[in-house]
């Protein structure tokens, strides 16, 4: 049987992980990366590093045990949901809620969209790529402190997100700190999704990503009973 490096496909790997960094943006009230040198190659042989991270930094997997009483945990999450084909939604015109009738709309246009079981929804997703947007620290209760452009960040509302449920996708990424407003409490679009077993990734880097299909591969670190983790993300497309 020939290995996939020998098969005669052209394929390309785009890295959509947002790297991990003590600059990283984090959410308001979220801890904020550290990496701190333990050991080093001049004085122990080896590099050693401590790291301290929250369970919602960077690109990141949230399990259902992150909203849901009872939910599952981030170690517990069937993986085949988070790797196979994907549809990009290019959606960065969108400001607001992507309600039903515009993710209906996005769907028609993108006509055929095959066995893809994962949704990626590129917003303009500015707020932490060092653009405008959410600070680093802040309360996290009540609507986070904000700068210019927070009011236009996109997200799933409610009917957005049952349209979701009902197409079948097994898993919703985005690339914002949050499915959900960044103002909201409640997160309807996080309790709908988790509820019928669909996984979220936030914090993904769409930027240099074309609407489309492509082969999706998104593995959280297995942390037992922990609400969500970060996660390495790529896509592959076929060339």
């Amino acid at each position: 049987m020939p290995s996939l490096e020998n098969m005669p496909i052209r394929r390309k790997i785009i890295d959509i992980t947002v790297p991990l960094s003590p600059s990283t943006r984090v959410f308001p009230g979220d801890p904020v990366p550290f990496v701190e040198k333990v050991c080093t190659l001049e004085k122990e042989g080896c590099a050693v590093s401590r790291l301290s991270f929250g369970s919602h930094t960077g690109t990141h997997v949230d399990a259902p045990s992150h909203v849901l009483q009872n939910g599952l945990a981030v170690d517990k999450l069937e993986l085949e949901g988070l790797v196979g084909e994907a549809l990009v939604l290019d959606l960065s015109s969108v400001k607001g809620a992507l309600k039903e009738e515009i993710l209906k709309a996005e769907f028609e246009k993108a006509a055929v969209f095959g066995c893809a079981k994962v949704l990626l929804l590129k917003t303009k997703g500015r707020l932490f790529r060092g653009e405008k947007g959410l600070k680093a620290a802040g309360p996290r209760d009540g609507m986070p402190e904000a700068e210019e452009g927070f009011e236009d960040s996109a997200y799933l509302d409610e009917s957005g997100a049952a349209l979701i449920v009902k197409k079948g996708f097994r898993t919703v990424g985005i690339d914002n700190f949050s499915v959900d407003s960044l103002a909201s409490e409640p997160l309807p679009a996080h309790r709908t999704l988790l509820s019928n077993r669909i996984n979220i990734v936030e914090c993904l880097d769409l930027s240099s990503v074309e609407a489309g299909i492509y082969f999706f591969i998104c593995l959280p670190l297995k942390i037992e009973g922990c609400d969500g983790a970060p996660a390495r993300a790529v896509l592959i497309s076929y060339l």
